[in-house]
């Protein structure tokens, strides 16, 4: 949600990257990845065979709805696990992997070579990264990048559906890479390591925060979801309010390697992916956290460069709105203002045209540059009006659905009580306070 200085939720511990450092720890590399010492102990580890115990972390990493990870390799496949990516789909010609932006930091496209769930080495001719990311800076809510690869992927599964809803956090997710790996009293150590098959490890949504649309060089863009590891005696107290114990007995954190890996949650009666693994703090040991790029907030991203991404969430299909009249995909007429659903609120904008054969419309933000324009469906389209989007409100009624109004961008939140002319509402993002608002900054939906 943009917004001033109170709605900015804090961002904790160090978040930088360095980018394929397998075999060396060094200040400033990410974490290893880390299991809890108990479930080691209980799949066979001990001194001397501390690759033994892994074996649940594996065998989770094996199940078929994970099929589509893909290992990256930057030396024509001689070593594996230099990073991680997820297939997503194909269009007629090509393959699309989304993984990490840092992965490319020194590395373009015709420099790596992926290889597919079903054994397949595939080369990639073009990558596109986050307009938002910078290799200088904290950009872990952005550090995404899209692979498209010579050739369509054929022997990994169904391609994954994507989540673009918001209620990750509280959440149990399960992510998976190629990673290095260590238990939560030592952190990464080689003696763990055996080969460079992929493992997978759990953890509870600590924090799930909105990207922040200010500007492209905004200082923090937000838009991640954070993992705490407790220690399985709950003696190390968790800083972002959570459990002192783990979720699980698979719980665990990101290693060098997951980079650009996924992380997943169960939806219905399916699997979505919800994070790329990104990036961590500390040493990767008890009380040290790992973050993961949210997904719902580059949805429109994702589709403005793959428009076949599959996406769901508890909001689909778009509720009727009251007092509106939704924008049918044949009516991209340029220079037509609407109003446009992104990152959950919805922004004053221009068509720019329709895009191609998608059937959607590809639009500009109002005060915004080139570089953030999105692709949007008629789903995400309502006609402009000077009030704003949908129809007035007389007053205020506990539990109404409504959209507020901030510096002309309006976000959905719920009426928690009135105040005279004003009413109390709370954000649908719970990283924001509670505010009271006029009348006229508050406009409903359906």
């Amino acid at each position: 949600m943009v917004g001033d200085g109170r709605r900015r939720p804090r961002k904790a511990g160090w978040a930088g990257l360095a980018l394929a450092v397998i075999a060396l720890l060094t200040p400033g590399s990410l974490p290893a990845v880390v299991i809890l010492d108990s479930t080691w102990r209980e799949e066979g580890g001990a001194r001397g065979r501390e690759a033994d115990g892994f074996g649940a972390h594996i065998r989770l990493a094996g199940e078929a709805q994970f099929r589509s990870l893909m290992s990256l390799s930057y030396d024509e496949g001689e070593t594996w696990g230099d990073g991680s990516g997820t297939w997503i789909g194909n269009d007629d010609s090509h393959g699309y992997v989304l993984t990490s932006a840092h992965n490319f930091d020194d590395a373009t496209a015709d420099e790596v070579v992926f290889r597919t769930d079903g054994g397949a080495m595939v080369r990639a001719d073009r990558v596109w990264i986050h307009p938002r990311y910078d290799p200088e800076e904290d950009r872990t809510g952005v550090d995404a990048a899209i692979v498209r690869l010579v050739q369509p992927v054929r022997d990994s599964g169904p391609a994954p559906v994507l989540y673009a809803g918001r209620a990750e956090k509280g959440k149990i997710i399960t992510f998976v890479g190629f990673g290095t790996r260590g238990i939560g009293s030592l952190g990464e150590d080689e003696r763990f390591n055996q080969g460079s098959g992929k493992a997978a490890a759990q953890g509870m949504v600590e924090e799930a925060v909105a990207l922040r649309r200010l500007s492209a060089d905004a200082e923090d863009p937000g838009n991640y979801l954070t993992v705490f590891l407790p220690r399985e005696d709950g003696r190390v107290e968790n800083p972002l309010g959570g459990a002192r114990r783990p979720a699980s007995r698979l719980a665990g954190l990101l290693g060098v390697g997951d980079s650009g890996g996924s992380a997943w949650m169960p939806w219905g009666d399916g699997w979505v992916i919800v994070g790329i693994n990104t990036s961590g703090d500390g040493k990767a040991q008890y009380g040290d956290n790992s973050w993961f790029v949210r997904v719902s907030g580059i949805r429109s991203w994702v589709s403005s460069v793959f428009p076949d991404a599959r996406f769901a969430s508890e909001q689909e299909p778009a509720p009727q709105r009251q007092g509106t009249e939704s924008i049918a995909s044949s009516t991209c007429e340029a220079r037509k203002r609407v109003f446009a659903l992104s990152d959950g609120a919805w922004y004053p904008a221009r068509v720019l045209g329709p895009n191609g054969k998608s059937g959607a419309c590809r639009i500009r933000f109002d005060g915004y540059s080139a570089d953030m324009d999105e692709v949007a469906d008629w789903n995400r389209m309502i006609p402009w009006a000077a009030d704003g989007p949908g129809a007035e409100i007389d007053d205020c009624r506990p539990g109404m659905r409504v959209v507020a109004e901030e510096d002309e961008i309006w976000y959905p939140a719920t009426v928690r009580k009135a105040g005279g002319k004003s009413c109390v509402v709370r954000y649908s993002d719970d990283d924001y306070d509670d505010e009271a608002l006029p009348l006229a900054r508050l406009r409903l939906l359906r």
